[in-house]
């Protein structure tokens, strides 16, 4: 849930921690910590529930809510920016530092006339950006949340705690039109049907988003857990053709090589939003999201 914090900072960051749906050197690091600190963290199912095994918080130090927790002690009323300004007054200079193996993010796209995966888009997300300079992230839940832990520590909003769908586009456009800087929308094709026409909005404010709409016409998460059940496929609605109608550019692209073409245009392309409907075949899986069901399954078979 903190994907995105320390980004402008360039801190050594080892990678995101999901429990079984991460890398494993990431839930190794955590899981086997002797004090975990935990600054801003909600200790809920959403986070922990399919962890390898159980984190023992008689050994973690939680910082949330304007209370500090220290195994079976908490104090209260202590805000986390006098903690961490406190912590920081603290430190002595010291000769003595750490060896951090950062996360390695997949580059270098190969443009041919293959179908494309979600760890596709991520490759194509990290090439875009290593290129044109790193772009805030807006994303929904599923696989595309689930994508995004492969692209590059940028900055980044997703529903992560209540994992609700819907999130990304009204989201996207918040970040622009707070920040002022073009955000990249991750959003898949049964969230999109929710609340993507909110992309019509852009016109009138002058918005430029680049939308990427992961479309493989299936609720694919859900089928993931129920494959037997029909009410997971969708319809053939055809976005890219809507996108004229609210005022922006939509393409479809079915390969690799269509994929980098219409990134490319989309990144030079200002002053209305670019809509890129990536057609991914039912059933491929970003890796991240094929731990978290293998994970799952173990853990229910247990």
């Amino acid at each position: 849930m903190g994907r995105g914090l320390l980004t402008e900072a360039d801190a050594p960051l080892v990678g995101t921690y999901m429990g079984v749906a991460g890398l494993p050197e990431v839930t190794r690091l955590v899981e086997s910590s002797d004090a975990l600190f935990m600054l801003g963290v909600i200790v809920c199912d959403t986070n922990f529930a399919v962890s390898e095994k159980a984190i023992d918080m008689r050994k973690a130090i939680l910082a949330f809510d304007s209370e500090l927790t220290i195994g079976y002690h908490t104090y209260a009323k202590v805000t986390l920016t006098a903690l961490v300004d406190r912590l920081l007054e603290r430190v002595r200079a010291s000769e003595k530092h750490f060896a951090v193996t950062r996360q390695v993010f997949p580059r270098g796209l190969v443009a041919d006339s293959s179908t494309i995966s979600p760890n596709d888009i991520a490759t194509a997300v990290n090439d875009l950006m290593a290129e044109h300079g790193r772009m805030p992230i807006a994303s929904d839940v599923g696989d595309c949340l689930f994508t995004a832990m492969d692209i590059e520590h940028t900055a980044l909003v997703g529903p992560g705690y209540y994992a609700t769908m819907g999130f990304g586009v009204p989201a996207g456009l918040g970040l622009q039109a707070e920040t002022g800087q073009r955000p990249l929308i991750l959003v898949g094709d049964g969230a999109f049907q929710m609340t993507g026409w909110e992309l019509g909005n852009c016109r009138r404010y002058g918005w430029d988003p680049i939308v990427l709409v992961f479309n493989n016409a299936s609720w694919e998460m859900l089928r993931t857990f129920q494959p037997e059940s029909k009410f997971t496929d969708l319809d053939e609605w055809g976005f890219a053709h809507m996108a004229a109608c609210m005022g922006g550019t939509g393409v479809r692209v079915d390969t690799r090589a269509q994929l980098k073409e219409a990134l490319d245009q989309a990144i030079a392309t200002r002053g209305q939003f670019q809509l890129i409907e990536i057609m991914i075949p039912r059933g491929v899986l970003s890796q991240a999201l094929q731990r978290f069901v293998a994970g799952v399954k173990r853990h229910n078979v247990k």
